[in-house]
């Protein structure tokens, strides 16, 4: 599946701090963000450019995520005409395109990264995908050539075309689940915001929805190996992804909310995960 094997390499590939290639990866330790009472802060870093893929056809940009009372809502949208520019002309431009606010892309959307780096341990987020053919919502693991590693990822991405099943995919070494499972949920992921999590050691991964198990590796010789940066973002598919993805619509409005995001390293416990949260309501 070519599909599967791109999507959230190709958005990584130059996503975050020009420099931060160059930084020694230092693990972070714990931390739980619940957008709708601490807003972004300034542990995360939105993206903004174009991507220099030409079959990628959404352009990052800042102010299509806000933070309130609901969360973090990340917006997609269609591209006015009058804001639409060649490929030539992006890759040309001072700044001055991109201040009028021009792109060379079709739709434009967020993705969001938390700056530092991060190991083994448990990934919580409480999202509600968007929905609709065409789009997808993801939240992974990643690092790759332009942080100097090969490429090493974790993921979850919902599709809109059917929002009642979630795929959990890894890369190591780039090479992707020949298989990854598609699994149905046994609700609509698209109506509320629900708990989604990773365990990542050493020897195994494990993928949950709420609190049932869904999908487990075993072989330590499959898991990625550490450290890697945390990632969401919604996108809008292309034509060569239509068989995974769906078509999306010319004049389509999706949104991905996030309420949520934690991390405990392994091993340890009694710290701020999302799910207290959950449980509290």
């Amino acid at each position: 599946m070519l599909a599967l094997s791109l999507c959230a390499a190709a958005l990584g590939a130059i996503a975050g701090p020009a420099q931060a290639q160059k930084r020694e990866k230092q693990l972070s330790g714990a931390f739980r963000t619940a957008f709708q009472f601490s807003g972004l802060g300034k542990e995360w870093w939105l993206a903004e450019y174009d991507h220099p893929a030409k079959w990628f056809r959404t352009s990052w940009r800042k102010d299509a995520a806000h933070a309130g009372p609901a969360g973090l809502s990340i917006t997609l949208q269609t591209v006015p005409e009058d804001r639409r520019v060649s490929a030539g002309e992006m890759a040309a431009d001072d700044g001055t395109l991109h201040s009028a606010g021009k792109t060379a892309k079709d739709f434009v959307s967020a993705q969001l990264q938390r700056r530092k780096w991060f190991g083994y341990g448990r990934y919580e987020v409480v999202m509600r995908p968007a929905s609709g053919a065409g789009v997808i919502s993801a939240f992974y693991l990643y690092t790759g050539a332009h942080f100097g590693d090969s490429h090493e990822e974790i993921d979850i991405k919902f599709l809109g075309k059917d929002t009642t099943r979630v795929e959990f995919n890894r890369f190591r070494d780039g090479e992707p689940l020949a298989e990854p499972p598609s699994v149905d949920l046994g609700y609509d992921a698209a109506q509320e915001p629900t708990l989604y999590a990773i365990e990542w050691t050493e020897e195994s991964i494990s993928w949950f929805y709420g609190e049932t198990e869904a999908f487990r590796i075993r072989d330590a010789s499959m898991v990625p190996r550490p450290p890697m940066k945390i990632y969401i973002d919604l996108w809008a598919g292309s034509a060569r992804q239509a068989d995974w993805l769906g078509m999306v619509a010319a004049d389509v409005e999706a949104e991905t909310l996030v309420q949520c995001v934690s991390f405990v390293p392994a091993g340890k416990s009694g710290m701020p995960q999302c799910s207290d949260l959950m449980q509290a309501q």
